[in-house]
């Protein structure tokens, strides 16, 4: 598995390599690419490529009807959300040295998950009851982020930092988990307390930062959760490669390895933009102010199922 990744990895990066900018990227003092800073993503496509949508590169006459159908995506079906409107969602696609780009994935060709058919099958399943504090999701709690592997692109201005010594660097993200803390020099432990960032290690491999992450610890009653898109588990196994294409254009790439969930191995990439803006205190509490409102409200039988006939 990991020298399929890596083949598949090296394919992918042929193209990108030969497009980089011929300007000298930053390097910090030990000589290795200097990533410290603010990064941002802000935009609209996703990790899979919508329905409707083949091919990877999107034309430019293409484009605005691609960002109509991915906002019109996004609120299909749900209740009006008021941060929708104030926080603004940039009408942007991925772009990637000078491509707009309809999908993270690049590998499979048609820019879907290959899922196991646990995977679909979880998939299918009906939502979990929400009907005790255990089973409201991490997320709603505050207390799993962007941040973690495999980290999510945000279209909202959710900035991310990167503080990098020569052995150790940390990701912090303005979300809900405070920081990632990636060793250079840890060897792995496998008898590791898991946790929901798990253990990160880090390694160069040229100009390439590579960090590969695993003893996971998943609370969702169903054992797995989503991750940058993707479903992780307690297995999982996340290798994420940073390499900077410009001073200001960071590339980030992402696989996951779990046989249960995936069918053959895959490939996800997007960019970060550096920018000026520091990264605030995020302050998430709201899901657990309200929770002793939701758990009334259900005792007090205010929240019906839904009519499934309609």
């Amino acid at each position: 598995m990991r020298s399929l990744i890596a083949a598949l990895a090296l394919l992918a990066a042929a193209p990108a390599l030969a497009q980089e900018s011929a300007a000298p990227i930053p390097r910090a003092p030990d000589g290795r690419p200097d990533l410290h800073g603010y990064w941002f993503s802000g935009f609209l496509t996703p990790l899979q490529r919508p329905k409707g949508v083949t091919e990877l590169v999107v034309p430019p006459e293409a484009q605005a009807a691609l960002i109509e159908k991915l906002i019109a995506d996004q609120s299909e079906g749900e209740v009006y959300d008021p941060e929708f409107d104030s926080n603004p969602v940039p009408r942007a696609l991925l772009e990637v040295n000078g491509d707009l780009r309809s999908s993270w994935l690049i590998e499979p060709a048609d820019g879907k998950l290959p899922l196991t058919a646990l995977a679909k099958a979880a998939l299918d399943r009906d939502g979990p009851e929400f009907d005790d504090p255990e089973n409201r999701p991490v997320p709603e709690r505050c207390i799993d982020g962007l941040v973690n592997a495999p980290m999510s692109a945000s279209s909202l201005m959710i900035p991310m930092q990167i503080v990098q010594t020569p052995d150790t660097v940390v990701i912090s993200m303005e979300d809900m988990e405070p920081l990632r803390i990636v060793s250079l020099t840890d060897p792995p432990q496998h008898d590791a307390l898991r946790s929901r960032g798990g253990q990160s290690r880090g390694r160069w491999e040229d100009d390439t930062f590579v960090v590969e992450t695993d003893s996971l610890s998943i609370s969702d009653p169903a054992g797995l959760t989503w991750r940058g898109g993707a479903f992780v588990t307690s297995d999982s196994r996340v290798i994420e490669r940073f390499r900077l294409l410009s001073a200001d254009l960071l590339l980030y790439r992402f696989t996951i390895e779990d046989a249960s969930l995936y069918k053959a191995p895959w490939l996800a990439e997007y960019v970060l933009k550096r920018i000026a803006s520091p990264v605030y205190e995020y302050a998430c509490h709201e899901g657990n102010y309200a929770m002793v409102n939701i758990m009334t409200a259900a005792r007090l039988g205010r929240q019906e199922k839904p009519d499934k006939k309609n």
